[in-house]
């Protein structure tokens, strides 16, 4: 028997999903949801990039101040002889053209010459490149600048310890007595081998900042054969540099030893140079982010000795590091 479906008889329609309303509730849940999470992972993310350019910072400044401390501890070093006493130097043929070496404002090279020579000395790059004191700091190079307004530093000195081999060819080394001071290039093993004498290596350094790029960099020239060389770069972030010098009493006679003034380096004379009346300094490095922080302005000033910095409201993070060394190594031995 057939039974027929009454068609006056409205249709049952089954349910087989979510209404658009439902859909659309579940939708915005989901992006609330997304969009807290991509809030702590953002903010996530901001801080441990600040923490990661936080110790990049320190570690930058610690490398670059590490390196110039270790330089300048031993500022004045000898061992027996006396640096100063330009006329017992036995230059023995040593010599570099000017044009390959670094002449301070006195025309001080690596090696005395006419009557001069300074183990120390220290200046200011100018806002004019072209009254630049120091000409072997410039290089010329059109994808690097000098930074202007910083300190630039000189020192020449023995190494640390003596040496009785590994003697490099392109190196000079000293024979120190405190009769006087000869120079050898390369081998000085004739000083080891007939047991005459220890040999020092012999250090000129030129420590200045430039800039490539719009990133700041810690450089240094240093001597060679013939010629004073540029190096790699030694850090970079390092953006500005400063140095107070600690002077004794002016007058010769009644030098103690203690520190009776800080001053900057445009304020240290030609005599408090040439008389060794400077006896400690004050390193000053203001250090800078490599990398930009996202919503952070700097318009913070930053005092390095006489000598103030102010942010040009840029996102880079600063930090400001200063040590204070004074020079007493006429008989310490180091090895650096």
């Amino acid at each position: 028997m057939k039974h027929c479906l009454d068609s006056s008889l409205p249709l049952r329609k089954s349910q087989l999903g979510y209404s658009i309303v439902e859909w659309m509730i579940v939708i915005m849940l989901t992006l609330f949801l997304t969009a807290g999470v991509l809030t702590i992972f953002v903010s996530s993310q901001r801080a441990t990039t600040a923490s990661l350019g936080s110790s990049e910072l320190q570690e930058n400044a610690s490398f670059a101040l590490q390196l110039l401390t270790r330089d300048l501890k031993q500022s004045y070093f000898f061992a027996q002889a006396t640096g100063e006493n330009r006329e017992l130097w036995n230059l023995n043929g040593a010599a570099i053209a000017t044009s390959l070496d670094c002449l301070d404002d006195i025309s001080s090279g690596s090696f005395p010459a006419s009557g001069q020579y300074r183990q120390l000395w220290a200046a200011t790059v100018p806002s004019v490149i072209s009254n630049l004191k120091m000409a072997c700091v410039n290089d010329s190079d059109s994808a690097t600048s000098l930074i202007t307004n910083t300190d630039y530093i000189s020192i020449k000195r023995a190494r640390g310890l003596a040496q009785t081999g590994s003697f490099l060819a392109d190196r000079y080394y000293l024979d120190l007595r405190p009769s006087g001071i000869t120079v050898y290039l390369g081998d000085a093993s004739a000083l080891t081998t007939a047991a005459i004498s220890p040999a020092w290596e012999y250090i000129h350094h030129v420590y200045y900042l430039d800039k490539e790029a719009d990133i700041p960099r810690l450089r240094r020239l240093r001597l060679e054969k013939n010629k004073m060389v540029r190096e790699e770069v030694l850090v970079e972030g390092i953006e500005n540099m400063q140095f107070m010098f600690a002077l004794d009493k002016l007058i010769a006679s009644d030098r103690d030893g203690s520190i009776h003034a800080f001053v900057g380096a445009s304020q240290v004379t030609a005599n408090d140079w040439d008389s060794n009346r400077v006896i400690g300094i004050k390193i000053y490095l203001l250090v800078r982010a490599l990398e930009k922080t996202a919503g952070y302005v700097n318009n913070d000033t930053y005092q390095l000795g006489t000598e103030s910095f102010t942010a040009p409201g840029d996102a880079y993070k600063r930090e400001l590091v200063s040590h204070v060394l004074t020079f007493q190594n006429s008989v310490v031995l180091v090895d650096d």
